[in-house]
């Protein structure tokens, strides 16, 4: 005969958010890791490599711009520009 056990209610309880790291992760996969440019508005010239980052600790979870110092010139062949109409992208 088996023993009956209780359910854990700390390890079954119900969160209040739904969101968690694995889905900003896999939401949008295509985005992190890759490095993107941006013209500089007021030279153009001057370019920045951007790179999305998560940030766990904003409410809600979401991905943020990093830009990287000014760099003189052109951005190189194949490295895309960043996509528009988002300053921050809200999970």
């Amino acid at each position: 005969m088996k023993p009956q056990y209780e359910k854990n209610k700390l390890a079954y309880q119900e969160f209040q958010s739904p969101r968690n790291i694995f889905d900003i992760r896999n939401q949008h996969r295509e985005l992190m890791g890759q490095k993107f440019y941006q013209i500089s508005n007021n030279d153009p010239d001057t370019y920045f490599e951007v790179t999305f980052r998560p940030n766990m600790l904003a409410s809600p979870p979401r991905l943020d711009k990093r830009h990287s110092q000014p760099i003189k010139g052109k951005p190189p062949e194949g490295m895309k520009p960043v996509p528009s109409g988002i300053p921050y992208l809200k999970l």
